[in-house]
């Protein structure tokens, strides 16, 4: 937002000439920032749609029946949040449970972008990182037993990696001040219940990346995207005959505490993961909107209410649409039967979102 010079007179001896003076100057100074501001915002998109969709590469009808309401809305990004071939992230998988899913709408134009989730490296080992800081690429990652197909995903074309990356940041438009701009972690080697490394180790190459383009962003929005939720509500253990057979997912404390100062202190504005099976808007937590949206196709799930900490949800299939202009971030839970289970928008600075009605649509 540009602010207006506050143009104080030059004052001289003669009095109206240095007042003059000044207003020159303060008119010169107001084109040049107006100018630069056209300069920077040249290029950016007045409004876009995106989507984002976490759990999904399962080949179910459930997928495809979300991928179907997809195509009924314009997008020009999607953006995977993790678990996106199921159960292990094999190439043979790829076709099936993505490519062949997902080619209608990029043959519509939309173009996919993805993060790493647990499942697409299950049978993947991390390197050391004691001594070496751990590579930004598929090198991170090590056979255990069985393969481990990592370096695979992040070349193969239509997940998107940029660069063979397991994180980087999508800028959505050509702007020096882009409308927004997505920055994509692999929570895998990060602080989670489920890090592929040891509790002494850490990949500082990525938290540093991370604070580095954070702090150069000129985006309009900015939006960090990763597999593992820092915020969620949790699911209950499930068993038979007193055996756990459904582990009991939460928020991830740790990584809250490896990122969330990081976060707040770079003004990021919304996070976005997957991993828990189900939907949620949670009530803003130091500013930033956190949402779970792992409907994608595998199996939904529900959790425990926890009112004043989780503000919508539920577990359905359904992918999160948002409709971003400079001035609003607007979003919609659509489920496979296209109908919008949650909705609102914001702007900057607002404390809570403004709620849409039920069942509300986005515009065309």
């Amino acid at each position: 937002m540009l602010r207006r010079p506050e143009g104080t007179p030059i004052r001289s001896p003669s009095g109206l000439d240095g007042l003059l003076v000044g207003r020159r100057l303060g008119a010169a100074t107001v084109f040049v920032l107006v100018v630069l501001a056209a300069t920077s915002l040249r290029g950016q998109a007045p409004e876009l749609r995106l989507a984002f969709i976490g759990d999904a590469g399962s080949g179910s009808a459930s997928q495809r029946a979300v991928r179907d309401q997809m195509l009924r809305v314009p997008l020009a990004f999607t953006f995977m949040l993790g678990d996106n071939i199921y159960e292990r992230g094999s190439r043979e998988d790829f076709g099936p449970r993505f490519d062949q899913v997902y080619k209608p709408l990029m043959d519509k134009g939309t173009i996919f972008h993805s993060a790493l989730g647990n499942h697409d490296v299950s049978f993947c080992g991390a390197r050391t990182t004691m001594i070496d800081r751990l590579p930004a690429d598929a090198d991170a990652y090590r056979w255990d037993i069985l393969r481990c197909d990592v370096k695979a995903q992040l070349t193969h074309p239509s997940f998107g990696y940029l660069g063979g990356q397991r994180y980087y940041s999508v800028r959505t438009d050509s702007a020096a001040a882009p409308l927004a701009e997505v920055f994509i972690l692999d929570s895998n080697t990060l602080r989670t219940s489920q890090s592929k490394l040891s509790p002494l180790q850490t990949d500082i190459p990525q938290v540093e990346w991370l604070e580095r383009v954070l702090s150069a962003s000129n985006a309009r929005w900015k939006m960090v995207i990763m597999h593992h939720p820092i915020h969620s509500p949790s699911v209950p253990l499930k068993y038979f005959l007193f055996i756990p057979v459904q582990e009991g997912h939460a928020r991830e404390l740790l990584l809250e505490q490896q990122l969330g100062s990081i976060l707040k202190k770079h003004g990021v504005d919304v996070v976005l993961a997957g991993h828990n099976h189900f939907y949620a808007r949670m009530v803003p937590q130091d500013g930033i909107r956190y949402f779970v949206s792992g409907g994608g196709g595998r199996s939904a799930y529900e959790f425990k209410d926890q009112p004043g900490y989780v503000a919508a949800g539920g577990g359905f299939y359904h992918f999160l649409y948002v409709r971003l202009t400079r001035d609003r971030f607007e979003y919609y839970a659509i489920d496979r039967d296209g109908r919008t289970r949650d909705a609102g928008w914001w702007a900057k600075g607002d404390a809570a979102d403004h709620l849409l009605p039920a069942g509300a649509r986005p515009p065309g």
